[in-house]
């Protein structure tokens, strides 16, 4: 009898768990003074960013990778252009990336 199969890490998975796609993400963006909070999707990420945006913070809103998603949900297009991954810096951290919200 054969190991139930382990369930590859979706979105919101726990940093020990996050996809090698998503650090090699979360890595770059760090460069420039971005740290990652979250993955969510609307309404959740309107009201998030605004918060993130009223403590003086800036808002980036990053489009989730395709290797970031469950193997059952990697087709799933939908997934891909609804959730987003949140990240926030200091203002003055670093040039803002396109998608960069203030």
């Amino acid at each position: 009898m054969s190991e139930p199969r382990r369930a590859e890490p979706a979105v919101g998975a726990p940093d020990a768990e996050v996809p090698q796609v998503r650090r090699a993400r979360d890595q770059e963006l760090a460069r420039d003074g971005w740290m990652r909070r979250f993955t969510g999707s609307p309404p959740r990420l309107a009201e998030v960013r605004d918060l993130y945006a009223s403590t003086g913070q800036e808002v980036l809103l990053d489009d989730v990778l395709p290797g970031e998603l469950a193997p059952e949900c990697e087709g799933c297009t939908l997934a891909l252009t609804l959730f987003k991954v949140v990240y926030t810096r200091r203002p003055g951290a670093g040039p803002a990336p396109k998608g960069a919200e203030t």
